[in-house]
C-alpha cells in the first residue's frame, strides 16, 4: 500500500515537472517569436530610416559648395539621428547604420571643409557612395 501510493506521488510529480518544462518551453517559444517580430521591425524602420537619411543627405551634400554652414548643419543632424538609433538596433543592423553613420561623418568633415574653401569632391563622392552601399546592405538584410 504504501509502495503504490509512493508510486503514485511519483508519477503526479514527474507529470507536474512535465508540464511545468512544457510550459516553459511554449514561453520559451513565445519570447522567440516575439523578439523576432520585434527585429524584424526594427529593422524595417532603420531601412526605412536610413534610405530618408540617404535622400537627404545627397540633397545636402549637393549643396556644400553653395552652402557649406548649412550642409553641415543637415549633414550633423541626420548623422546624429543615425547614432542615436543605433543603440536599439539588432547586431547586422546596426553595423548597416554605422556604415551610413560613418559616410555621413565623411560628408560632414567635407562641409565644414567647404567653409574654408578646400572641399575634396572625390571624398564627398566616395561617401555618397558608401552611404548607398549602407542602404542597400540593409535592404538586402531587412
Amino acid at each position: 500500500m504504501e509502495r503504490v501510493r509512493r508510486l503514485r506521488a511519483t508519477t503526479h510529480t514527474a507529470l507536474a515537472l512535465s508540464g511545468a518544462l512544457l510550459v516553459l518551453t511554449g514561453c520559451s517559444e513565445v519570447e522567440e517569436r516575439v523578439s523576432q517580430a520585434a527585429s524584424d521591425a526594427g529593422c524595417q524602420i532603420a531601412q526605412e530610416a536610413v534610405d530618408g537619411v540617404a535622400t537627404q543627405a545627397r540633397r545636402a551634400a549637393d549643396e556644400i559648395g553653395a552652402d557649406p554652414a548649412a550642409a553641415e548643419r543637415e549633414l550633423t543632424a541626420l548623422r546624429d539621428g543615425l547614432a542615436a538609433a543605433e543603440g536599439s538596433l539588432s547586431d547586422e543592423t546596426r553595423q548597416h547604420v554605422a556604415d551610413a553613420r560613418a559616410a555621413l561623418d565623411t560628408l560632414v568633415a567635407q562641409a565644414r571643409a567647404g567653409a574654408e574653401g578646400a572641399v575634396d569632391q572625390e571624398a564627398v563622392a566616395e561617401a555618397e557612395t558608401a552611404l548607398d552601399t549602407a542602404v542597400e546592405d540593409l535592404t538586402q538584410v531587412c
